[in-house]
């Protein structure tokens, strides 16, 4: 999910650093729990420019823009980075190319680069998979075409990059893939779409 705002004290939320403030900051840059329960809690270090999207992931395999629409759509996440059903993954080639992570021990989310507007927001198709068309895809059982037509809760996102926020955003919904606009499948060239897209209610 993209970083929101959070309003103040009518969640009990309060801003770091005043005095009714959760999180309360010190002197060596850190951040911990109110003074009360310091001694029982471990102290954490407030992240520069970084989004819970941006965050784990050394492989490098994956743009932006898919990558942080399929984190922000799977069921499930493994919580290190060791685990030993992590999925990072790329299968194909240019217009063709399908992004893949984990969403839990039998299911995987896609991803791929549909467009973007002349202003840097970029849009991305994404759907969940069962493992197994996963794995059809990497031994060349599918076509990434095909891997999108047998999936489900697919759907368009768009996203947009500030310094230190990443924002997704639904764009449209599909109930089953033969719903999903051709130009939006593999291996469809990117789009240069002319203005944003409208975004869905969720």
């Amino acid at each position: 999910m993209g970083d929101r705002d959070e309003p103040g004290g009518d969640t009990g939320r309060e801003v770091a650093g005043s005095d009714e403030a959760l999180f309360q900051s010190r002197e060596d840059g850190q951040l911990h729990f109110i003074k009360e329960t310091e001694a029982n809690t471990f102290p954490v270090t407030a992240p520069e420019n970084a989004t819970p999207l941006e965050e784990d992931e050394p492989e490098g395999v994956i743009p932006p823009s898919p990558l942080w629409a399929m984190k922000e759509r799977r069921h499930e996440q493994w919580f290190h980075l060791g685990h030993p059903e992590r999925i990072r993954d790329r299968v194909g080639v240019d217009d063709d190319t399908v992004y893949v992570i984990d969403d839990g021990s039998h299911h995987c989310m896609i991803g791929r680069r549909v467009g973007a507007t002349r202003d840097g927001c970029e849009y991305a198709l994404v759907a969940r998979v069962a493992k197994a068309t996963y794995e059809s895809l990497v031994a060349g059982g599918i076509s990434g075409r095909e891997a999108f037509l047998a999936a489900h809760e697919a759907g368009l996102s768009g996203t947009a990059e500030d310094p230190g926020v990443a924002n997704v955003f639904d764009v449209d919904f599909y109930e089953h893939g033969a719903d999903i606009p051709a130009e939006y499948l593999p291996p469809a060239p990117f789009i240069d779409f002319a203005a944003d897209l409208p975004t869905a209610d969720r």
